[in-house]
């Protein structure tokens, strides 16, 4: 038995207008996250540490729920 080759991609719905805003949000949010090497290690604040992580968290999690409704 054989099994017929995949056809091309179906294409989904149109994208909305505001596409690219989680995406951009996720890089904002990134972008703000302080190198390794920034700050000594005695000018670690870890509430704002995870502050930060959390909004990279949130950004991701907006873009994927926006890739999982196209």
């Amino acid at each position: 038995m054989t099994v017929p080759a995949p056809g091309p991609p179906r294409p989904g719905p149109p994208r909305p207008a505001g596409d690219g805003e989680a995406l951009a949000g996720l890089r904002a949010a990134v972008a703000a996250l302080p190198e390794a090497a920034a700050a000594p290690a005695e000018e670690f604040d870890a509430a704002d540490h995870a502050a930060r992580f959390e909004a990279v968290h949130d950004a991701l999690v907006a873009v994927l729920a926006d890739v999982d409704g196209t």
